[in-house]
């Protein structure tokens, strides 16, 4: 059976956005680690429901999810789509829902983008003890398919894919109509024209280079071997960027991994908190990990 969502709590962000966030505590005991789901384009925190029924058993353990601006009961506001922005609304959530506690982070294709997008700026941000992180269906750039070092037929998809952006951007009504003719959903779904905004954000998005701030963390990273939307080879270069993080390759899955393999994703989220929780009875615990703190 679906998960039941706790009900929201709004948390307002200087734009005018209304984030609709979902903390979940422990019944009869004070939380030791937060837990923190941040999900993907046009997808809701609904997404990571069958890995919660896998993972929040835990009686010491608070989870977090929150639908990210323009999706689900999250409301736009005024900035401009950029994943800077989700990285900003993602150290709110933090500050917010996960103050003095040690965070585990998971995220899911643009999710993903988010958690790394926030390393990269987190010397202006407050932020938390980082624990441990798991990127499911990453990428750190380059998922524009119009570039000049692509094979023809890649760049001509690429090319389609950002005209029918246009399209849905200029005239989301008539779009709508078709999408929901077509490819008809009982999930929640943001309109065309905020979902063209942040797929154009997704293509101008890179943080390759920049992830020194996850050297000192745990990573888990895990890509579905037929992920079409996000190809492995995407995974290879962070694996490559992040030498200490270990690779998991989903055989058989596409790109979306918190439905498709949510035994798999909620096995290396328990082991990331069990490693939190270690930390937290050494001496010194705060060393050896990232400890993202305001410039």
């Amino acid at each position: 059976m679906p998960l039941l969502e706790p009900q929201p709590q709004r948390l307002s962000r200087p734009d005018g956005t209304d984030l609709a966030v979902y903390q979940r505590d422990p019944l009869n005991d004070t939380p030791d680690v937060a837990l923190v789901f941040v999900h993907g384009w046009q997808a809701t925190a609904q997404v990571w429901n069958d890995v919660l029924c896998r993972t929040a058993l835990d009686g010491r353990l608070r989870v977090v999810t929150y639908d990210q601006r323009g999706h689900g009961a999250s409301t736009h506001g005024r900035a401009p789509a950029d994943i800077s922005v989700l990285a900003r609304d993602l150290a709110a959530v933090l500050k917010a829902h996960a103050a003095d506690l040690p965070v585990v982070l998971a995220g899911h294709s643009m999710g993903a983008m988010t958690i790394m997008m926030y390393t990269h700026l987190s010397a202006p941000m407050a932020s938390p003890h980082l624990a441990g992180v798991l990127l499911a269906s990453p990428s750190s750039g380059r998922l524009d398919l119009r570039r000049h070092d692509q094979p023809a037929l890649t760049r001509a998809l690429g090319s389609a894919r950002s005209l029918i952006a246009a399209a849905c951007a200029t005239a989301p009504r008539h779009v709508q109509y078709l999408r929901n003719t077509l490819r008809p959903s009982h999930e929640p779904r943001p309109s065309l024209d905020i979902a063209a905004a942040w797929y154009r954000a997704i293509l101008s998005y890179d943080v390759a280079g920049s992830l020194d701030a996850l050297m000192n963390a745990p990573v888990h990273l895990v890509t579905g071997a037929h992920d079409k939307l996000i190809p492995p080879i995407h995974t290879c270069r962070l694996a490559a960027e992040l030498p200490h993080a270990r690779v998991h390759v989903a055989e058989g899955a596409g790109h979306g991994l918190p439905g498709e393999r949510p035994d798999l994703v909620a096995d290396l989220l328990r082991e990331l908190v069990t490693g939190a929780r270690t930390q937290l009875t050494l001496p010194g615990h705060g060393e050896g990990h990232s400890q993202l703190r305001p410039a």
